[in-house]
């Protein structure tokens, strides 16, 4: 097929009527954008941690997790180029790439929501009424959301689903379909060449020009054809210009800016630990700019994100805006500000090359399209191992081994005696994957149903920990992003796909919460009971999640990342340190499990059983110890009452340790006398999980 010709003049001199219908375009196109960008994370991710091999937990000056690593890879690094990469390895920092720019993609589409007066929505994918489940795929959906249908497709593209799975050469396919250009390229196959030629075969009119045609407020977009196309359609709306009765004109972007509205920048904010602009070249936000120059920067944003997908920026329209040139933005982030801003360091807690820079910008040459193109040669070569692969060749034995989750240094970890062994890990990892009836030898399906099924819900909620958090993070600026988040729910994904060989299933919702309910964050820990015997299981499967923020109501959650009272902020992976003890000012952390309402508690349900507190950022000159408030939640609406006292701890000490002490003050405020609660022992799950990185 061809593609339609626009006609452009529509754009110029349009009767000032229209503006109310092309004000609700613009709207439903941007949040259409969003909504696309959010779509492309999930499958990316979740073939990204298909990918078979291991890593470490390391950070600066460290060796908490000396000579330990868990299942799933990240980025890594090797002198010179990407190529020389295991394949594995080189096909994880590439997806790795592409999954880091789709979230500049998001923030970009939602800047740009912003600052037109669109507050962008990111659980319209997943909502809460359906308890966070992904039904955007499957095995018979065909839809890529406002862009293609591939049952309007050509052979063999219509063949192509939508659908979580495995990296392999069909799931390659489709993501070389979410990045196609829209227009004929060289080596690539373009998005107007996949669609049938015929008018009558197809269901959508595909590539529509603007204005859209008969649309109205309330009526469903077209289908663009390209991720491309959309925003050259926004793109367009934009530029339209209303007549006037004195001459003069005014364009939509200028009717519909609003300056001054909240943006957001992951990329290119500067602190102390993120010290330079990621992207030297190109502005990430659009503020404090006058509406013409605003408009500028906006075109260049957009830009960057075909630039970067599938290799070719927008086009501006006939009537340019007086007075600026468009100059072609520098779309690929700073080699030497992301070796700075991403350092990588040793299980021993030495500087080495920066792992995200070498995936990042020695990928950052090409765009995404390209880049699963690299991919499409080691899949074809039958290079890449996925869980499901490895499982399949430890099908004679069966079960992982300690030395899976051993490398050098093992005994020589500063924490050897107190952390679980590798040999503890692995059990629990195989009793998880294949648990026994008892008794017996024999599999307990109904069991490893069940597992297999916690851990998708688990995965679930990691990634509506996110959505939720965002869902408020564009409209209020007290709301702080998820960020360990990401990394927590890449270990939920991963960690199906390992222990299981088999998909994250994000279809599988979240359990419903249960209204009047206080949930409890981990095991033993659940201040609903009277009963002497500690609840054993490992936390509310209703709230599974990972990050301060997510979490939405008391006593839920508890990781290294420590959060301020009152404070939802200043969630740090690194503590000050505060003299603790009778009769001192109210201390300044809220204590894991034990945290007071939404967004003031930094939370991981289930809480890992190697989860240690990290180093201390010592300002007093005293002893590296940090202090945390007590609460109980007394009533039908479980209203929050400060105990006296407090917790007190420090740099190796375990996070389940310190919610366990907690716990038991919390219980003993209200029954002196009572009988202490014996403390569980690790779950299987909790044994398995990583610690929060």
């Amino acid at each position: 097929m061809k593609k339609p010709i626009a006609d452009k003049s529509a754009l110029f001199d349009r009767d000032p009527k229209f503006f109310e219908t092309d004000k609700a375009a613009v709207a439903a196109i941007i949040q259409a954008a969003v909504e696309v960008e959010l779509f492309t994370i999930p499958l990316y991710m979740t073939s990204l941690y298909s990918l078979q091999g291991y890593h470490q937990i390391n950070s600066k000056g460290s060796n908490m997790y000396q000579g330990r690593k868990w299942p799933g890879l990240a980025p890594s690094f090797t002198p010179g180029l990407l190529k020389n990469l295991p394949a594995n390895e080189k096909a994880f920092n590439t997806i790795f790439s592409v999954f880091i720019e789709e979230m500049l993609h998001l923030q970009i589409a939602s800047n740009l929501a912003n600052i037109v007066g669109v507050l962008p929505k990111f659980t319209r994918l997943s909502p809460e009424t359906a308890n966070y489940a992904w039904s955007c795929y499957g095995d018979t959906k065909t839809e890529i959301p406002y862009i293609l249908d591939f049952e309007d497709c050509k052979p063999p593209f219509d063949k192509i689903k939508v659908k979580l799975d495995k990296l392999c050469l069909d799931q390659n396919e489709l993501f070389l379909a979410i990045e196609a250009p829209e227009g004929e390229e060289p080596g690539k196959t373009s998005a107007i060449e996949r669609i049938k030629d015929k008018e009558s075969e197809r269901k959508y009119a595909y590539f529509p020009s603007v204005p859209l045609k008969d649309w109205k407020k309330g009526d469903k977009l077209p289908m663009f054809g390209s991720i491309g196309h959309m925003y050259q359609c926004l793109w367009d709306y934009f530029d339209i210009e209303y007549k006037s009765e004195d001459g003069k004109t005014t364009t939509l972007w200028e009717k519909m800016y609003s300056p001054g509205a909240l943006q957001r920048d992951l990329f290119n904010v500067s602190s102390k630990g993120h010290p330079y602009r990621e992207y030297q070249g190109l502005e990430t936000v659009i503020d404090g700019w006058l509406p013409p120059q605003a408009k500028e920067v906006a075109f260049k944003l957009i830009c960057a994100i075909t630039d970067q997908g599938e290799g070719k920026g927008i086009s501006k329209n006939l009537r340019p805006v007086k007075g600026l040139t468009a100059v072609k933005p520098v779309n690929q982030a700073s080699d030497q500000a992301l070796k700075k801003d991403y350092p990588s360091y040793s299980d021993t807690g030495k500087e080495i090359p920066s792992a995200k820079a070498h995936a990042r910008f020695g990928n950052g040459g090409q765009d995404h399209y390209e880049r699963f193109l690299e991919i499409k040669k080691d899949l074809e070569a039958k290079a890449i191992v996925t869980w499901d692969m490895w499982r399949e060749e430890r099908k004679d034995t069966g079960k992982w081994e300690p030395d899976d989750f051993k490398c050098d240094g093992y005994e020589k970890n500063p924490y050897f005696d107190k952390l679980p062994t590798a040999e503890v890990i692995a059990d629990a990892m195989n009793r998880l994957a294949v648990p026994k009836k008892s008794g017996s030898g024999e599999i307990d399906t109904d069991k490893q149903e069940a597992n297999y099924n916690q851990f998708c819900q688990i995965a679930t909620g990691a990634i509506a920990g996110i959505t939720t958090v965002l869902d408020a993070y564009w409209e209020k600026s007290a709301v702080g992003f998820p960020f360990p988040s990401m990394g927590g729910s890449g270990d939920r994904l991963m960690m199906c796909w390992a222990v299981f060989g088999k998909l994250p299933d994000l279809s599988r919702g979240v359990q419903p919460r249960k209204k009047g309910m206080l949930y409890h964050a981990c095991q033993g820990m659940n201040l609903n009971t009277d009963i002497k015997t500690p609840d054993v299981n490992c936390g509310s499967p209703e709230v599974y999640h990972n990050c301060r923020g997510s979490n939405s109501c008391k006593a839920e959650g508890g990781c290294g990342f420590v959060q301020e009272v009152g404070q939802s902020k200043t969630c740090s992976s690194s503590l000050r340190a505060v003299q603790a003890g009778c009769g001192l000012p109210a201390p300044p952390y809220s204590a894991p499990a034990d945290n007071m309402c939404k967004s003031f508690g930094g939370c991981a349900v289930p809480i890992s059983a190697s989860q240690i507190f990290p180093e201390f950022e010592n300002t007093t000159g005293g002893k590296n110890v940090g202090a945390m408030e007590l609460n109980d939640f007394e009533g039908s609406g479980h209203m929050t009452r400060k105990i006296p006292g407090q917790v007190v701890f420090s740099t190796g000490d375990f996070v389940y340790d310190i919610a366990w002490e907690a716990f038991k003050k919390v219980l003993a405020s209200r029954d002196s006398e009572a009988e202490e609660p014996v403390k569980p022992q690790p779950s299987d799950i909790r044994l398995a999980f990583p610690p929060s990185t």
